[in-house]
């Protein structure tokens, strides 16, 4: 499936979920808040905020004492809007492993996507940007490829992927996992640039909550959304919210301001009655729903072993549905091991 078919699909799924939007809407202006979801979600969020620290564990255990007012829980998850300054901190570790991909047919560069490390050999992008084993066995990864604070390009370290030790997609939720070789000293990509942990249980993100994307538009050199950036619906397989994003974006983490994933970025929505730059939205596969997927087709040991490097926070687990059951939390990014170099390779493998 290329990405015109799936803009195409994104912009039925989002027009078919207009009143789910219109009803959002109107329970925000009802209560007066910037957030509004079902209350199973807004438990489990307000839950997760306060296994992180993110909010006051009293004024949950007072909300859940109101159990028909979803007001009280709105407005615990909307304290979490002022950020501590160690976020700023926290979105560069997780956008370390974020990494441009060179997408190649022969010696030829066919064009480029992003991708991210969710383990220390392990990386995630879309199907329409790595469809089959053949394209990913030429293409790189390009990490560090950005500017540094001194406003200077970094140099550039490369990665090949490995899609013979493991290679898993799927076209409808349009994702790709693939291994990553190391490098020419033996390392892992995960040892350089750590890793976005993918936690597969809910309560991340409420529909109303912001969005940060991370990736290389356009294939240019990586960058940030971080403005004006809202969930807008939930859908049982994706995520649409309002960002900014552009072609070479395809396979960015869709974050939430706690830099944990919630989504993989796969496609802009565009209405096809307006002009070629009418795009209104986005869309994500929700990463809960891409681990079911996985578990699912990782059916032999080599590979059940291999993707048990995503750790435990990755196990499916239900939706929450009482207020008594408890989210656990984990870490959002994993840093490079220590005693690891944290400086780029400037060898690429097999170069």
């Amino acid at each position: 499936m290329n990405q015109a078919d799936q803009e195409r699909l994104a912009w039925e799924r989002f027009k078919a979920t207009a009143k789910q939007r219109k009803d959002f809407k109107r329970a925000r202006e009802a209560g007066h808040t910037v957030v509004a979801d079902t209350r199973e979600q807004l438990v489990a969020r307000a839950r997760r905020l306060v296994r992180l620290g993110e909010v006051d564990p009293d004024a949950l255990v007072r909300a859940m004492e109101q159990p028909s007012d979803g007001r009280a829980l709105e407005r615990i998850i909307e304290s979490a809007d002022l950020q501590k300054v160690n976020f700023l901190g926290r979105g560069a570790d997780a956008a370390r492993a974020v990494a441009r991909v060179m997408i190649r047919q022969g010696r030829a560069t066919a064009g480029f996507g992003t991708a991210f490390l969710v383990g220390r050999r392990l990386v995630l992008t879309n199907n329409h940007v790595l469809p089959d084993v053949a394209t990913a066995s030429g293409s790189l990864l390009e990490f560090d490829f950005e500017d540094g604070p001194d406003g200077l390009a970094k140099p550039v370290v490369r990665f090949e992927l490995d899609p013979a030790t493991l290679f898993l997609t799927d076209e409808g939720l349009d994702y790709t996992l693939v291994a990553v070789r190391p490098d020419g000293e033996g390392r892992a990509a995960g040892a350089l640039y750590g890793w976005n942990v993918l936690i597969a249980q809910q309560g991340k993100i409420v529909t109303g909550e912001p969005v940060n994307v991370v990736g290389h538009p356009d294939g240019r050199p990586k960058e940030i959304a971080i403005r004006e950036n809202q969930l807008v619906n939930q859908l049982p397989d994706f995520l649409h919210y309002r960002t900014d994003t552009q072609p070479g974006n395809s396979g960015s983490p869709v974050f939430n301001d706690q830099w944990e994933v919630v989504a993989l970025h796969h496609s802009g929505v565009r209405d096809p009655a307006g002009g070629p730059d009418d795009w209104i939205a986005n869309e994500g596969a929700r990463i809960s729903r891409v681990m079911e997927d996985l578990r699912a087709k990782a059916t032999g040991p080599a590979q059940q072993a291999v993707l048990a490097e995503l750790g435990a926070a990755a196990d499916p687990v239900p939706l929450v549905r009482t207020p008594e059951a408890v989210i656990t939390a984990a870490p959002a990014v994993v840093r490079p091991s220590p005693g690891r170099s944290r400086g780029p390779s400037r060898r690429a493998p097999g170069r």
